[in-house]
């Protein structure tokens, strides 16, 4: 007899990464967020995505472009 998979065994572990707020990676993190913002628009993805994923990359643009972001953390889980 098999015990039944959960739900939780199922589904894809998160992987985090967390990067100091520097000047430096403030600066590569808004170039990044400006072209996949402009790579999203172009593509016709706007249509598919809801609006608050544009507004909060419109968010962190202006954050890292200011370095006023204290922590960075980027969150993301693999097939």
């Amino acid at each position: 007899m098999t015990t039944p998979t959960t739900e939780r065994e199922l589904e894809s572990p998160t992987e985090t990464v967390e990067l100091p707020a520097t000047e430096t990676v403030q600066r590569a993190l808004h170039e990044a967020t400006a072209h996949l913002y402009d790579e999203l628009a172009v593509a016709g993805e706007t249509t598919e995505l809801p609006p608050e994923v544009f507004d909060g990359l419109e968010e962190l643009y202006v954050a890292t472009g200011e370095e006023s972001v204290t922590t960075v953390r980027i969150s993301y889980e693999r097939e």
